[in-house]
C-alpha cells in the first residue's frame, strides 16, 4: 500500500514538474507576449494540477482529516481559475495597449468580437 501511494503521487508530481518544465522552456523560447503568457499559464495551472494531486493522494493515504483535504481542492481550484482569469487578463489589456503578436495572429477573436481599438 505504501508503495503504491508513493510511486501515484511520485507520478503525479512528475506530471506537474514535466509541464512546469515545458512552460519554462515556452516562455524562454516563444517570440513574442501572447505566446510567452499562454506558457506561463501552462506552468501554474497544469503544474498545479500535478502538485495537488500528489498532495491529494498523499493525504488521502496518510489519513488527513476532511478538512485538510476540502483545504487543498479549494486552493488548487482557486490556483486553476486565477490563472486562467489572469493570463486572460494581461493579454487583453497588452492587445489593447496595441501590441500584436509577432507573425501577426491566425484570427483576431478579439477584432470579432466588436472591440474597438480607438
Amino acid at each position: 500500500m505504501e508503495l503504491g501511494v508513493t510511486v501515484a503521487s511520485g507520478i503525479a508530481l512528475a506530471v506537474g514538474v514535466f509541464f512546469a518544465f515545458v512552460g519554462v522552456v515556452g516562455i524562454l523560447r516563444f517570440p513574442d507576449f501572447f505566446a510567452r503568457s499562454q506558457a506561463a499559464t501552462c506552468i501554474t495551472t497544469l503544474g498545479t494540477i500535478g502538485a495537488m494531486i500528489a498532495a491529494l493522494i498523499y493525504a488521502v493515504a496518510s489519513g488527513y482529516s476532511t478538512i485538510v483535504i476540502v483545504k487543498l481542492l479549494v486552493i488548487g481550484l482557486m490556483i486553476v481559475a486565477t490563472s486562467a482569469v489572469s493570463g486572460h487578463a494581461l493579454e487583453k489589456g497588452n492587445y489593447r495597449r496595441g501590441h500584436r503578436a509577432t507573425g501577426g495572429f491566425a484570427e483576431d477573436d478579439y477584432g470579432k468580437d466588436g472591440f474597438n481599438e480607438n
